[in-house]
């Protein structure tokens, strides 16, 4: 109690708060470089067909049988991300069934010591899948989004073993949380669930080379969203200039005050801005109605290191402009410039926001054009789809994928 009390205190005196900003953003980008040499020097352990193969064997047989229901599991712990698509688009594939605390609320525990959640969210999920189990909804497939320093990762291979059941994980932060912390001769980030699961699923594409090098089969897997959640809503005006949802920090706080003193009216919501926390169902009509969305593609406090964020994905769907850094990822998934518009800098940020503010023709075109892409290529229900087809007969088209971001 009295450290946090020290923390919020200091964090206070700006000095202070910058220095610790440039530690942490220094040590995550030298840690990030350190594990891209070490993996360049590592040869490939087998050939991700052969890997999957291994690590999957006969369970793969489930997905070819098109008469029956998938029984799916998801273990979460971010409600207002998981609520905005990726549930809604699982429970369409199958029977859906989501990690809950004993309390009923949503998401894995993350409060107390690293070995008190670890073993409370293992116990809990082994209770689940024995309730599951019990109902005759033996999970088919378990999509995990978790470190290892919040779940006993071997609960992996002992529901894997005990139910037969494919584990799958799906990693959004692989930049800077691929390690995380050691413990105990165990790494808190993704890397120490490697041994457990049967595919990784990465948001960062150089990322894959990483795993398929320590022996798991793994695809670059980026975020996506939901037009059934995320669309546009002709019926309302646009009432917002820009909006923001995200915790206010850094760059973030910067931008978007560069932007009100350049004129712009910013509506933000997340913590530490003057709304407040935003509802997870009034998001999309935020959405629907700003002329522009505002995103801020870096990691933490840096200002050129970068990780795809959902708001990529759910901007656009929206069918509103969506205006975010020019992370070289995004050329991968979008025509930049055309379907998206990005900046380096936050002073081209707001001279940007300000040009499309008053060309509105431009704006609706590249509006449309993001939505059309996001319709197409995308969609969470694309995603998950392909993902299954992985599996199945169809997987011809995903490893393609794999090999040629490999």
């Amino acid at each position: 109690m009295r450290y946090r009390l020290i923390t919020a205190i200091l964090r206070k005196i700006e000095w202070v708060y910058a220095i610790n900003a440039w530690l942490k953003t220094r040590r995550t980008k030298v840690n990030y470089f350190n594990t891209v040499r070490h993996y360049a020097e590592k040869p490939l352990v087998a050939p991700f067909q052969s890997l999957l193969a291994k690590r999957v064997g006969s369970r793969r047989s489930i997905f070819r049988d098109r008469c029956k229901k998938l029984n799916l599991f998801y273990l979460g712990t971010d409600e207002l991300q998981d609520k905005s698509g990726i549930l809604q688009s699982l429970g369409r594939i199958g029977e859906l069934t989501y990690f809950t605390k004993a309390d009923g609320s949503y998401g894995q525990i993350i409060v107390g010591t690293v070995e008190q959640r670890k073993s409370a969210n293992a116990n809990r999920l082994l209770e689940l899948f024995k309730i599951s189990h019990q109902n005759g909804k033996t999970p088919d497939l378990l999509i995990a989004q978790t470190f290892a320093c919040i779940i006993d990762p071997q609960v992996f291979s002992q529901i894997g073993n005990s139910y037969g059941t494919l584990i799958i994980n799906i990693a959004m932060d692989d930049r800077h949380q691929y390690w995380g912390q050691k413990m105990d001769g165990v790494w808190g980030g993704t890397y120490g669930l490697l041994p457990h699961i049967d595919l990784a699923l990465t948001a960062a594409p150089e990322c894959v080379d990483w795993y398929l090098k320590e022996g798991c089969p793994a695809i670059f897997f980026p975020e996506a969203s939901d037009p059934n959640v995320f669309h546009p809503m002709p019926g309302l005006p646009k009432i917002h200039e820009v909006s923001f949802v995200g915790r206010r920090y850094g760059i973030r706080e910067k931008t978007v005050l560069a932007l009100r003193r350049a004129g712009i009216k910013v509506t933000a919501y997340g913590d530490g801005w003057e709304h407040g926390y935003i509802e997870i169902e009034d998001v999309p009509a935020l959405f629907a109605q700003s002329k522009i969305i505002l995103g801020i593609g870096t990691i933490g406090h840096s200002s050129d290191f970068y990780a795809l964020k959902m708001r990529d994905f759910d901007g656009p769907m929206s069918g509103s402009c969506y205006v975010t850094h020019d992370n070289p990822d995004l050329r991968k998934i979008y025509d930049v410039g055309k379907e998206i518009v990005t900046y380096h800098t936050i002073d081209e940020c707001v001279e940007k926001i300000c040009f499309y503010l008053k060309e509105e023709a431009a704006r609706e075109e590249i509006a449309h054009a993001g939505r059309k892409r996001a319709m197409n290529d995308h969609a969470w229900n694309k995603r998950f789809g392909d993902l299954l087809g992985l599996f199945g007969s169809e997987s011809d088209s995903l490893i393609t994928q794999v090999s040629s971001h490999h």
